[in-house]
């Protein structure tokens, strides 16, 4: 069997924000403050979601409506608790962060899913 891969502008900026995640995940041991376990498990899994839906969209998966939306929700919920516990010295730097990165990124796994729920075949249609 054999698939074929397209990597369009989105499946390459999901990907690569997914990996561009793991090197910070060793760097946040050391900075994540009173619950390192917690900050490093959501931004594992976010980082997995981004990679697993930039790889099932290059290839056209069908799974994609699935891993999207909870990459979605993932990413919404770190900018929510990113802003909401940050220090009043970094406040302004997790405002940044989520509207520079985390909901731009939750948008577009967003629109990824809704475009393959989209595409898929109409059943029970005259």
């Amino acid at each position: 069997m054999t698939t074929t891969t397209s990597w369009n502008w989105p499946s390459r900026v999901l990907t690569t924000a997914g990996l561009a995640l793991i090197p910070w995940l060793f760097a946040l041991a050391w900075v994540a403050g009173e619950h390192p376990v917690a900050w490093i498990g959501l931004d594992a899994m976010e980082a997995t979601g981004l990679i697993g839906t930039g790889l099932l969209l290059a290839r056209c998966d069908p799974r994609r409506i699935a891993v999207a939306p909870a990459t979605a929700v993932l990413l919404t919920v770190d900018a929510w608790f990113d802003v909401l516990t940050a220090d009043p010295g970094t406040v302004l730097t997790a405002i940044l962060m989520a509207t520079c990165l985390e909901l731009p990124l939750a948008a577009l796994c967003t629109a990824v899913a809704w475009d393959a729920l989209r595409a898929l075949p109409r059943q029970g249609r005259n």
